[in-house]
């Protein structure tokens, strides 16, 4: 009886315990241990409805340039974080469009930063001699959100034109001893729908990977790694505290009802 007792033991704390494995990131192969390159995929980020936008339009005609700059001169000495982007920045609506002033309604929806700038100043050179006018777009920083086994989750906001996932999640306290890196998930805006990608944070490959930068508008999903359903704990002592208690528990138990029973 004894002897079944400790198999016992020994075989759930075995199963709950949290392996190195599951918990430490960018993992390499032996082979690959010492000099490997990664090449980082920076894709240009395509503007999608309900995107905020700074524009900011300079030229030597400074009269000419605050009518396109109307709404941002109203608040510019404001320190108040988003709340400035909101009130000062373009918001593309549904159709995907902004609405600047005199210009109108544009189309930007689809279009990177740099081409929207293009769109803009070409606009703007019927204003302005020989072309003068410069023009600034940039995402008012990248917005995400982290919900599941997060430190921190919640809605965050970093001020870059790129982010990537770690970043993205040290903002967010870092994942917990119990979530799990093997199987993050990203929920993205796609068009008019979402799609959901994996990624493998335990695994150094993720670097090359097109995805291991963050979209604005993206959900970090943390998943739970399976010590956490069966409630045993994350370390060794952890687990071995719970599971002896429960093996204390089941004896005491036996042991009063043999008892009662003579």
């Amino acid at each position: 009886m004894r002897k079944v007792l400790v198999l016992t033991l020994l075989a759930l704390v075995a199963v709950s315990c949290v392996s190195k494995k599951r918990l430490t990131y960018l993992q390499q192969s032996e082979e690959n241990a010492d000099s490997t390159v990664y090449q980082l995929q920076r894709n240009k980020y395509n503007v999608q409805p309900n995107d905020i936008l700074n524009i900011n339009v300079r030229s030597f005609d400074k009269e000419t340039s605050e009518l396109f700059n109307s709404s941002q001169t109203q608040v510019t000495n404001l320190n108040a974080g988003d709340l400035v982007f909101y009130l000062t920045g373009y918001t593309v609506d549904l159709n995907g469009d902004i609405d600047m002033p005199i210009l109108g309604k544009i189309n930007v929806a689809g279009n990177n930063t740099t081409e929207i700038k293009t769109l803009v100043e070409t606009q703007l050179n019927n204003f302005f001699r020989d072309n003068a006018v410069y023009v600034t777009v940039q995402l008012a920083g990248v917005r995400y959100s982290v919900i599941g086994d997060a430190a921190r989750p919640g809605k965050y906001v970093i001020y870059q034109n790129q982010v990537n996932i770690f970043e993205a999640l040290a903002m967010a306290g870092d994942i917990t001893m119990v979530g799990d890196r093997r199987e993050i998930e990203i929920v993205r805006q796609k068009g008019t729908g979402v799609e959901i990608l994996q990624l493998d944070l335990t695994d150094s490959q993720v670097l090359s990977n097109p995805d291991f930068f963050i979209q604005p508008n993206d959900i970090i999903n943390v998943k739970p790694l399976g010590v956490k359903s069966f409630g045993i704990g994350t370390t060794g002592f952890q687990s071995f505290a719970a599971v002896l208690g429960v093996l204390a528990s089941t004896a005491t138990l036996i042991f009063t009802l043999s008892q009662l029973s003579k």
